[in-house]
């Protein structure tokens, strides 16, 4: 689908300093990660697009990429961003955005990303309380499943 400038969308990526990049069924906007909020709340102030779907994050070597997925009928648009491995933190967007609360707490367990608002910082939601600080988040790249059983004394 062509955009013009005329597009709620277009206007909010060149409003938040974005980019746009339609895909086969999805319009993907990355932005920063300062402009994570204010992009999830204007993609869920377009009409029919308030509904968040899911948040999910990614390995992407020394980054972790967060994808945030709006769903309307055939429509869907994601807000993709990226946190640095070695500082991984971002505002939580549960305060604007309450169904994120439990996704956002899902992508700090299993990928050590860290945000800033979410309930459940600092608590675990999916990884058991006794999961060895020293062991990475389980689903980066460098987490090797054996050597964190052992760390757990499961083997």
């Amino acid at each position: 689908m062509r955009r013009t400038s005329a597009d709620p969308l277009q206007r909010l990526s060149a409003k938040l300093g974005g980019a746009l990049h339609p895909e086969r069924r999805t319009t993907l906007l990355t932005v920063d990660p300062s402009k994570v909020e204010e992009a999830c709340l204007g993609v869920a102030s377009l009409p029919g697009l308030y509904h968040l779907s899911t948040i999910t994050g990614v390995d992407l070597g020394d980054q972790i990429g967060i994808l945030y997925h709006f769903w309307e009928g055939r429509r869907f648009v994601t807000v993709k961003t990226a946190v640095p491995k070695t500082a991984p933190r971002i505002r939580s967007v549960a305060g604007a955005l309450p169904a994120a609360t439990l996704y956002e707490a899902e992508i700090q367990d299993l990928f050590g990303v860290a945000f800033d608002g979410n309930p459940y910082a600092g608590k675990r939601l999916l990884l058991p309380d006794d999961y060895p600080a020293e062991a990475p988040p389980p689903m980066r790249k460098e987490a090797d499943p054996e050597k964190i059983r052992r760390m757990m004394k499961l083997e």
